[in-house]
């Protein structure tokens, strides 16, 4: 547990990193699993060398541990399964870990451009690979807190400030591939016969 203790024994004293992403329009089941991946990984620290997981520090993902299916991008489709909407998690954190300049060991992109997210800057996880990886280089240790507000997922990392500098460009794409036509497949949700 952290307390004004924990943050006096080891130092934290400075916002390293912040970043605000939106999820505006999302579900109510899409909210639900944001609000409970981002319970699992409040307030966690992250000591000097170590390397973060997204895939570890939010655990098991099914019903027993509080989530409701949701839409995921799973191969080349978008299907209800536990956890959709943790990938907004997975995104926030990998922006967050950009903005702080910290050394990022493993990042899977979406197969396809998800609106919201935009081109180059989003993170898929799917226990146990593809995950979130990133290492905390700095000397002291790293406290990642979060919070929503409004529709709005906000990560911060708090610390010791180092001289590093984070900038990060717009993404530059390079070539487009058009989608194929909608298909729509029968879910088990959704009685037979009826699009």
């Amino acid at each position: 547990r952290v307390t004004k203790e924990t943050i006096a024994q080891y130092g934290i004293k400075d916002l390293v990193g912040s970043i605000k992403t939106s999820f505006k329009g999302s579900t109510a089941d899409r909210v639900h699993n944001i609000k409970t991946g981002l319970s699992k990984i409040n307030g966690l620290l992250i000591a000097p060398g170590q390397e973060f997981s997204a895939v570890d520090a939010i655990g098991e993902v099914n019903a027993e541990t509080g989530y409701l299916e949701e839409y995921v991008i799973k191969g080349n489709q978008s299907i209800k399964e536990f956890g959709g909407g943790l990938c907004q998690i997975a995104t926030t954190l990998f922006r967050l870990a950009l903005n702080a300049g910290l050394p990022i060991s493993e990042r899977q992109n979406h197969r396809y451009v998800v609106s919201y997210y935009g081109p180059g800057l989003d993170a898929t996880i799917y226990g146990p690979h593809p995950d979130l990886k990133f290492i905390n280089d700095t000397n002291g240790y790293l406290l990642l807190q979060g919070r929503i507000v409004d529709s709005s997922l906000i990560l911060e990392l708090y610390g010791q400030k180092d001289s590093r500098t984070a900038t990060v460009t717009e993404p530059v794409i390079t070539s487009r591939i058009p989608p194929p036509p909608a298909r729509y497949i029968p879910s088990y949700d959704m009685p037979l016969g009826v699009q």
